[in-house]
C-alpha cells in the first residue's frame, strides 16, 4: 500500500486525485503504462473501507516493501497529505533527511510552502514520551517545527496534556468504528473550560495550520490583559478606591477574544506590574501603584494593592472577601507581550 504511482512516466501521488478522478483512474489503469516506484510491479488503484486512496501491487508482485503502517495511520496521513497539497503545500511522506550533525530522520509528513516548513507525524502506535521527545530534538536541530498526533481514546484523550507543550505540540486522535471519523483533540476551549475541546481531525488540523489553535505562552506572542475592579473603602483614609481584584489575559483571533487565564495581583510578572503602574491607567481607573508592600499579618512583602488616594495596603485577604462579580468593572484591553515571569497556564487553545 502506498500513495505515489508513476504514471505514464509522471509521479502521481493518490492524493491529487479527486473521487470522479480516482473512479475513472480505476477503469482505465490496465490500459496505462503504471507501475509503483519501489519495484516497477503494475499498480492498482484502490480504495479501502475508511475512504483512503492508494496503490497496491499487483498481485504477481513479489515486492517485500511493506510500511507496516494501520489502515488507520494511513488516513490520517493520506487526509493530511490531500489537504496540505490542495492548500498550496509540496508534500513528500516517509520523507527522509538529516540534522546538521548528520543524524538520520524519517517523518510520515514532510511539507513546505514558500519559506516554511514542517513535519506531521501520527503516531498511532505506543511509543514512549522519551522516545517522542528524542525524534523532536532532531527536527528542533533541523530547525523545522514538528506536529505530532498521538492515539488515544477519547476517555484517555487528557493523557497528552501531561508533557505536551509549545515545544512539543502533541495532540490526541482516536477513530471512532462506528462512523469511520477520525476525532481529535488537545486543546481547550477557554481557561474557564474544563473539558477539551473535540472536533473531526482535519478540520482541527486545518484549525491548527491557520492559527486558530495557539499556545497559551507562545514566544513573543501578542497578548491582552483586562482588569476586573471593585470599588472599597480604604482602612486607613476612608476613601473610595479601586481595588484589582481579577486581571484576565486574552488570546485575540480574527474579531474574537478568548480568556486564557485569570490572575491575582500576587501572580503578576513584573514586567506587566510596571505597565499597570502607568499614571494614566491609574488615573482613569482609580487604583493605586501595585508594587510590593510588607504586611505585617504575613510578617513579609508581597506585590499588593494600594489605595488610589493614600497609598496603604489593600490586603489580599480582605480583597478576596470583598471581591463582588456583580459589581465588578472591567478596564479597556492592554497589548502585553508573555515572558518568563508570566504565571499563564501551559495550555493550548481551540480559538
Amino acid at each position: 500500500m502506498g500513495f505515489l504511482s508513476i504514471i505514464e512516466e509522471k509521479e502521481i501521488y493518490s492524493f491529487m486525485l479527486d473521487d470522479e478522478q480516482w473512479s475513472r483512474l480505476k477503469e482505465k489503469y490496465k490500459n496505462l503504462n503504471m507501475y509503483m516506484p519501489c519495484c516497477d510491479t503494475k499498480a492498482i488503484p484502490k480504495k479501502n473501507k475508511l475512504g483512503t486512496q492508494f496503490f497496491a501491487h499487483h498481485p504477481s508482485s513479489t515486492c517485500e516493501f511493506s510500511s507496516g503502517e494501520s489502515r488507520e495511520h494511513q488516513l490520517c496521513k493520506y487526509l493530511i497529505l490531500k489537504h496540505l497539497h490542495e492548500n498550496g503545500w509540496k508534500v513528500f511522506p516517509e520523507y527522509r533527511g538529516q540534522t546538521p550533525d548528520g543524524e538520520i530522520w524519517i517523518a510520515d509528513i514532510y511539507a513546505e510552502k514558500e519559506q516554511s516548513k514542517i513535519v506531521i507525524e501520527i503516531q498511532w502506535s505506543y511509543q514512549s514520551i522519551e522516545e517522542t521527545v528524542r525524534r523532536q530534538e532532531k527536527y528542533k536541530a533541523s530547525g523545522i517545527p514538528a506536529i505530532w498526533f498521538m492515539r488515544t481514546t477519547l476517555k484517555n484523550k487528557w493523557d497528552v496534556l501531561d508533557y505536551q507543550s509549545y515545544e512539543l505540540p502533541i495532540f490526541s486522535i482516536s477513530l471512532d468504528k462506528e462512523s469511520h471519523q477520525l476525532i481529535a483533540s488537545g486543546a481547550f476551549k477557554n481557561c474557564d473550560s474544563f473539558d477539551l475541546v473535540e472536533k473531526e481531525f482535519i478540520q482541527f488540523f486545518q484549525h491548527l495550520m491557520s492559527g486558530g489553535i495557539q499556545h497559551s505562552l507562545k514566544p513573543n506572542s501578542q497578548r491582552f490583559l483586562q482588569l476586573g475592579l471593585n470599588q472599597v473603602r480604604c482602612w486607613k483614609c476612608n476613601q473610595l478606591t479601586n481595588t484589582i481584584m481579577e486581571i484576565n489575559y486574552f488570546i485575540h483571533y480574527k474579531s474574537d477574544l478568548t480568556k486564557i487565564a485569570e490572575l491575582t495581583i500576587e501572580h503578576l510578572s513584573s514586567s506587566h506590574s510596571e505597565i499597570l503602574n502607568n499614571p494614566k491607567l491609574m488615573q482613569k481607573y482609580t487604583y493605586g501603584f501595585i508594587i510590593k508592600r510588607f504586611s505585617k499579618t504575613r510578617g513579609t512583602a508581597y506585590l499588593s494593592n494600594g489605595c488610589f488616594h493614600c497609598d496603604a495596603l489593600q490586603g489580599a485577604f480582605f480583597a478576596h472577601h470583598e471581591k463582588d462579580p456583580n459589581k465588578m468593572k472591567y478596564s479597556e484591553y492592554i497589548e502585553v507581550r508573555l515572558d518568563k515571569d508570566s504565571k499563564v497556564d501551559d495550555l493550548w487553545y481551540y480559538l
